[in-house]
């Protein structure tokens, strides 16, 4: 199977940018719809209604991030492998986006529309259009806030290894100073 056409990054980002304030707002488009429109419009079959029934669901902040994001997605290429990937983004690594991350900043500052942008691609199978994978895929690791906020819980947590093993280090040279002094 051949991939679909890679857009640009730019490109993407521009449309983020552009994004109608509806998609903002869950009271003006209902997620369950705009997706389920996504997604047969990108070649996937039509949601059941026990799938439709997640995006009724949830925090408010990742139905707006769900929007926007099929608000990026339509402007994919219909390709048999995007909808199901898309899906999959959609319940799966967008919640951990929409915990970190309000959904307007992916719509307003430029480095959140780059991570939505290239997670989009990535999770859909496709190389942003004049990168290699390597290349897209450092890009991507350096915008991704999900992989920021793991990067940083991994770092205070080796910090506080390393600090109780300097106290223990610490405690063991002080008794073994006392131990000394007291045989004097």
């Amino acid at each position: 199977m051949t991939s679909p056409a890679a857009p640009a990054v730019a490109d993407l980002t521009r449309r983020l940018a552009d994004t109608p304030p509806a998609f903002l707002d869950e009271a003006a488009a209902y997620p369950p719809a705009v997706v389920a429109d996504v997604l047969t419009a990108l070649g996937g079959p039509p949601l059941t209604p026990s799938q439709a029934a997640v995006f009724e669901q949830g925090a408010p902040n990742w139905r707006r991030l769900v929007l926007v994001t099929c608000w990026l997605a339509a402007a994919l290429p219909p390709h048999p492998e995007v909808p199901a990937n898309l899906h999959s983004l959609l319940v799966a690594r967008l919640t951990d986006l929409a915990d970190l991350v309000e959904a307007t900043r992916f719509t307003d500052d430029p480095d959140r529309r780059e991570e939505l942008a290239r997670l989009l691609l990535h999770a859909v199978g496709v190389l942003p259009a004049g990168e290699t994978r390597a290349q897209a895929e450092d890009r991507l690791s350096t915008v991704d806030s999900v992989r920021r906020k793991r990067l940083v819980a991994e770092a205070a947590a080796a910090e506080a290894r390393a600090a109780a093993i300097r106290k223990a280090m610490a405690d063991k040279r002080a008794q073994e100073a006392a131990a000394r002094y007291s045989q004097v």
